[in-house]
């Protein structure tokens, strides 16, 4: 049976998870391709957003707490000091979510093996905040960075006059 902190922090992530993929859903009729600007500042598109996430799931909760990554050829090209550019001009949306899916369902899976004890441990990356750099932390952290970027999305929303809320 999986480690109760373990499967809190699992249920978390599956309700951020939720509520990025309803936003992807009430984007399907934009442009994924499109980049938007405000106050002259170039705002990440869409397929970027989840070519990121994708990245970032495979990275944090998988590689970063000692599970075994998904191996996706262009997932490196979207990682936290991307350019925000696209690696190929063909990146296709609906492999993008296949991939965010595939690397989804194997990442809960591999949370929920996590012991108290290993929750404990540094992570792989040495990654923290504030002095603390345990798998918890990373846990904690890959939640609240899927959160800032569904964020994003319900801005994509309103800037596209999709009503969400």
């Amino acid at each position: 049976m999986a480690n109760n902190e373990a499967k809190i922090l699992a249920d978390t992530f599956q309700k951020v998870r939720d509520l990025t993929k309803w936003y992807f859903s009430l984007l399907k009729p934009v442009d994924p391709y499109r980049h938007w600007e405000v106050n002259g500042t170039r705002l990440n598109n869409m397929i970027w957003l989840a070519s990121h996430i994708t990245w970032a799931e495979n990275s944090l909760l998988l590689k970063g707490t000692g599970g075994q990554g998904i191996d996706i050829h262009w997932l490196e090209h979207y990682n936290i000091s991307s350019s925000g550019s696209l690696h190929d001009a063909a990146h296709d949306m609906k492999a993008i979510l296949e991939a965010l899916k595939t690397v989804h369902e194997k990442a809960m899976e591999h949370l929920l093996t996590i012991s108290n004890e290993k929750m404990d441990e540094q992570n792989v990356f040495g990654f923290g905040f504030g002095g603390v750099s345990t798998n918890r932390i990373l846990i904690q952290h890959a939640i609240r960075h899927e959160a800032m970027h569904t964020g994003h999305l319900s801005w994509l929303c309103k800037i596209n006059k999709i009503e969400s809320v």
